[in-house]
């Protein structure tokens, strides 16, 4: 818990800084949304894939780990990562079924299931 408080109070601390800087953002014809809407997602390159607005490299990753069955697992690192994904870039951003590039690598021990997933943000 207090790792996560920290990641939270540095996320926070960094979308302060970002709303109150200017944009800085490349010309590279991707569209990039300005750092003012009080998340971090202007930190970030955006393009378009499909109907999707997706981080054109950024990933995230959520975890999962002592679960009774590989789903369940499952579940809980796409949960995890839905969860984190949403308070650092809002709402719409936080669904991991409109993410891209995804990866689910998990493992057992006995009766005791974990999983990492990884992705990159999009949303509509």
């Amino acid at each position: 818990m207090g790792r996560l408080f920290s990641i939270v109070c540095v996320c926070v601390a960094l979308a302060a800084t970002a709303a109150t800087a200017a944009p800085q953002h490349k010309r590279t014809g991707v569209a990039v949304m300005r750092p003012d809407d009080g998340t971090l997602v202007g930190l970030h390159e955006l393009r378009r894939e499909g109907n999707l607005t997706c981080m054109a490299s950024h990933t995230h990753s959520g975890v999962s780990a002592g679960l009774p069955s590989r789903k369940a697992a499952e579940v809980a690192a796409m949960r995890n990562w839905s969860e984190f994904t949403a308070l650092e870039y809002g709402d719409q951003w936080g669904n991991p079924s409109r993410s891209a590039s995804k990866t689910m690598k998990c493992s057992h021990n006995g009766t005791s299931h974990s999983c990492d997933f990884e992705s990159r943000p999009c949303r509509r």
